[in-house]
């Protein structure tokens, strides 16, 4: 029996995201014609929504737990209605922001096979914005009373938007080389992965519904991005790869912070737990995505001590790795300069707690400081270009942050100490 059944929407909407792709992601073709080369037996792409089963007919979480779930977005009231709209959005804006982003930079992957992962992953993320269509467009009580064509106008909101005019921070950041690509699938697909989960419960049965193949298709895009980013960590060890140690590291400090922020403030998501949209507050993903995060590294870091100890075990090449983090030696022919480590969820924040947003801290979470107290923005900012990518800072989204942070910081302003 099949896991999903399939459903298209209606023709106005379904030749707009069609014509939003053939301006976005014309290489899907490529992608079409080639597909069996790389992905073989596996079933091709199709652009249509995949309606799931879900593991309860029963809100699970919440002030409604219990009862049925809301099949209609009209018999949701107020605040409940908007911020169903608005997780909806947010999750459609992200999928149409990655494609453009993965677009920049496509063409210098390092290989044809990094190449058309890449491809599928943007096919993918395409249908995931085409299913919140589809979660918009079949409900026709998305349309009320007094409040307009809602869902039409989500939707003609979102084919318009442009990199830099997405709701989420992650997806406004231009990529400026292939490496981009790659850590945004272990770190920002990662996101995506603990959203598409939780939102399983969803209190809204069609949103719960578009779930589980959403999150299965996302494994691969997550697969992707750890892959990768291991077999060019490991390719650096081996004086071959195409980037070195700091500059992995440095892509890895640029979007780290971007994914944490994914999950809203730390102390926030009581409210969609209570309308029965997600299963965990926001401080409780992230709690775990940050240990999951640290897992992916030290795979990463375990590749790149056996490539220069290939007699080590999985196990003996863990030994040296923590080793190395505790002490900060050279251990196994690899020094503290040759792995790549978690930065602080301090570093480099724009939103979060206000005592670590736009507040300067280093990659350790340390308070940077002169005299005992926190350093000038100059300072902080020659700081903030060691520890990021040179063709990152040229970036509007950079800039942006520049400005964010000035803006916290006028007249002193900025600083609890």
């Amino acid at each position: 029996m099949a896991a999903y059944t399939t459903d298209t929407l209606k023709p106005l909407y379904h030749s707009a995201i069609v014509d939003w792709q053939k301006k976005n992601f014309p290489e899907l073709e490529l992608l079409e014609k080639n597909w069996t080369t790389y992905f073989g037996g596996q079933a091709s792409f199709a652009l249509m929504a995949k309606i799931g089963k879900i593991k309860s007919e029963l809100i699970e979480y919440g002030k409604f737990a219990g009862q049925p779930k809301f099949e209609l977005a009209g018999k949701m009231s107020g605040n409940m209605f908007f911020s169903a709209r608005d997780i909806i959005k947010a999750q459609c804006s992200t999928e149409f922001g990655s494609v453009q982003q993965h677009r920049i930079s496509l063409e210098a992957a390092t290989g044809d096979e990094a190449k058309y992962c890449i491809l599928r992953i943007m096919a993918e993320e395409l249908r995931h914005a085409y299913q919140m269509f589809w979660v918009l467009d079949h409900d026709a009580t998305w349309r009320k009373l007094g409040m307009g064509d809602v869902a039409a106008e989500t939707m003609d909101e979102l084919l318009a938007m442009k990199t830099g005019e997405h709701v989420l921070d992650a997806f406004n950041i231009e990529f400026t080389e292939f490496l981009d690509n790659i850590v945004f699938g272990a770190l920002i697909d990662l996101v995506g992965k603990y959203q598409l989960d939780m939102q399983k419960v969803f209190a809204y049965a069609p949103m719960a519904r578009s779930m589980a193949p959403m999150f299965s298709e996302e494994g691969f895009h997550l697969g992707t991005g750890k892959r990768f980013l291991r077999e060019y960590s490991v390719e650096s060890a081996g004086g071959k790869g195409k980037w070195s140690f700091p500059e992995i590291q440095r892509c890895i400090n640029q979007w780290y912070p971007r994914g944490l922020e994914m999950f809203g403030n730390e102390h926030g998501g009581t409210t969609t737990v209570e309308f029965g949209f997600k299963d965990k507050t926001n401080g409780q993903a992230q709690g775990e995505y940050i240990e999951e995060v640290r897992q992916i590294l030290e795979h990463v870091n375990i590749g790149i001590v056996v490539a220069r100890n290939p007699k080590h075990s999985p196990q003996d090449a863990r030994r040296v790795v923590n080793e190395i983090l505790q002490t900060g030696n050279k251990v196994d022919s690899v020094g503290a300069d040759e792995i790549i480590y978690l930065p602080s969820n301090k570093f480099f924040r724009r939103r979060g707690l206000p005592e670590y947003a736009l507040q300067p801290f280093n990659l350790r979470g340390e308070l940077l400081t002169d005299g005992g107290k926190p350093v000038g923005e100059d300072a902080y900012f020659k700081y903030l270009a060691t520890q990021l990518p040179t063709t990152y800072l040229k970036c509007p989204d950079y800039a942006k942050f520049l400005g964010m942070y000035k803006k916290a910081h006028e007249n002193g302003n900025g600083h609890s100490w």
